[in-house]
């Protein structure tokens, strides 16, 4: 009693405040030494190969997707890299943060992967580009499955083939213009910017049968491309601190512009993707169409989902992650597709033979269907998919109903198992030279390394499985118009442009070059 009378004494002469703080302090350091403890030695991922300081902490990735450095002087972006660092260091499956595990085996990421099960995304990444409620980003496989049932049928191949005629339509124009303003003149022409007008119509008309004419603005620029470009740049920071998405929603759009001036593009493309649903709302409520064809809300409205499904924050949702997709990815696969295609003189002449004798009038570009058969354009169109990778960033999967295997490892259940396109698309075994653009690596109906399999089945840029890129369709069509378009019709030379242009440098989910590159440019010779 005299012990515990002595101790009352003592703490009756600290400050309440003083007191407070040291029991918070000391509970702290308490909740914090045990979680540690149990993560390393305790955790059903305690087994798993590793380092120690990123089976201890979150923090591990917040540093290499945030903080880290860059020899090229910028910083994050960089936990992909680091990820295949730790691949090379302990193996083919490794523990990359205290949740998650992460494998690098082309031949596993058919599991993960998979057509026959649907598995469920993190919760983590659902709100990052803060349109957590459209299909992409839809944690939950049930939800899923009715979201994009909703979306499929437009994009099945038969619909994206008759809707080519519009899509050539844009290109035809984006040719004129280029025959106009820039052939002969010695004027320099950035192509990012070019299919960034040319994807933003594309999908702004297909989803909404209206158009911004981005491809009639001076120098091609997208007010769309921007913002998306805007938005990966915010991504990994929304990720790691949960609470700036919620705290910016809870602002109005003036004060988060005015102290986070990258969101003003941002905040832009909302409001409008908003006015779009509103209107589309509207219309539908009295009963008016005013579209003269069928557009992907169209496809939205038209299905069974419930009507809480379709209310104006979902859809509103939906239509960012829809037109955000389908600028972002495709812009950039045109783009490494073309720097390549032009800084390879032999690559590029038989390209230009091959279009040259399929197509013998300019003017009349066959449909994708056709073009699709002309193996050397088909084989850089692959090559173009293989280097641009889609998004870079893995996407993990949970498998709650039972145990994913991976060779000896037993993965318990509700474990997030990730893989990624960078690593699939650079494995030496599957890729050799893997850094290079090689279209022929995929004439003669290749096979992967087993002999057996397709090459085109280690393909991954639009990844696999249940939640493949609903997109796929569209995005090869573009492909194929655009390159044939451009490269039928006008003899094209880069302009202080290399390779660091479209060198992968940064994961923003999306891959993004050196931050100071000034894109693809080129001169329009003839």
């Amino acid at each position: 009693m005299a012990i515990l009378t002595s101790i009352q004494d003592a703490l009756s002469s600290v400050p309440r405040g003083t007191l407070i703080s040291a029991t918070l302090t000391a509970a702290a350091v308490i909740y914090g030494t045990v979680l540690g403890i149990y993560r390393l030695y305790f955790s059903p991922l305690a087994k798993f190969p590793g380092p120690k300081l990123a089976a201890l902490t979150q923090w591990y990735e917040t540093y290499y997707e945030i903080a880290k450095s860059h020899e090229g002087g910028f910083r994050g972006g960089q936990f992909t890299f680091q990820i295949k660092k730790l691949h090379e260091k302990y193996g083919p499956i490794v523990r990359i943060n205290p949740h998650e595990l992460h494998v690098d085996d082309p031949d596993y990421y058919e599991v993960v992967y998979s057509m026959s099960q649907s598995f469920d995304k993190m919760k983590v990444f659902q709100h990052r580009f803060n349109m957590g409620y459209s299909t992409f980003p839809t944690p939950e496989s049930p939800i899923h499955k009715g979201r994009r049932a909703a979306l499929a049928p437009f994009f099945a191949k038969r619909k994206i083939l008759g809707h080519g005629p519009f899509m050539q339509s844009q290109m035809d124009r984006i040719c004129e213009r280029i025959s106009d303003e820039y052939a002969g003149k010695d004027r320099v022409l950035v192509l990012n910017d070019v299919f960034g007008c040319l994807t933003s119509d594309v999908i702004t008309n297909l989803a909404f049968a209206k158009s911004h004419n981005f491809i009639e603005r001076p120098n091609f620029q997208s007010a769309f491309g921007s913002a998306i470009k805007d938005m990966v740049y915010t991504a990994h920071w929304a990720t790691q601190f949960g609470w700036i998405i919620p705290m910016m929603n809870a602002m109005p759009d003036s004060v988060v512009g005015y102290f986070s001036p990258i969101f003003k593009t941002v905040l832009e493309f909302r409001r409008e993707m908003d006015r779009q649903v509103r209107d589309l709302l509207q219309s539908e409520k009295r009963g008016v169409r005013k579209a003269s064809r069928t557009t992907i809300f169209d496809e939205i409205l038209n299905s069974k989902l419930p009507p809480p499904e379709l209310s104006q924050t979902r859809l509103q949702n939906e239509a960012m992650s829809m037109v955000g997709a389908g600028i972002e990815t495709t812009k950039w696969a045109f783009t490494v597709g073309c720097f390549h295609i032009l800084a390879n003189p032999a690559i590029l002449q038989r390209l230009r033979e091959e279009l040259k004798e399929a197509i013998p009038d300019p003017a009349k570009i066959p449909s994708w269907g056709d073009l699709e058969h002309l193996p050397f354009l088909a084989a850089c169109v692959e090559e173009s998919l293989r280097l641009s990778y889609g998004t870079v960033q893995r996407s993990p999967r949970i498998n709650h109903d039972g145990v994913f295997q991976y060779k000896d490892w037993i993965i318990p259940a509700g474990v997030p198992v990730g893989m990624d396109t960078y690593h699939m698309h650079h494995n030496e075994a599957v890729f050799p030279d893997s850094h290079a653009y090689k279209p022929e690596r995929w004439l003669g109906n290749p096979r992967g390394p087993d002999g057996t399999k397709p090459l085109s089945r280690y393909i991954t840029a639009f990844s696999k499985g249940t939640r493949m890129c609903i997109g796929i369709n569209m995005a090869y069509a573009e492909l194929y118009l655009g390159i044939a378009s451009l490269f039928r019709r006008f003899e094209l030379q880069l302009f202080e442009t290399d390779l660091s242009d479209v060198i992968f440098a940064q994961d923003m989910v999306s891959p993004q070059p050196k931050p100071t590159s000034k894109g693809v440019r080129v001169l329009v010779v003839s």
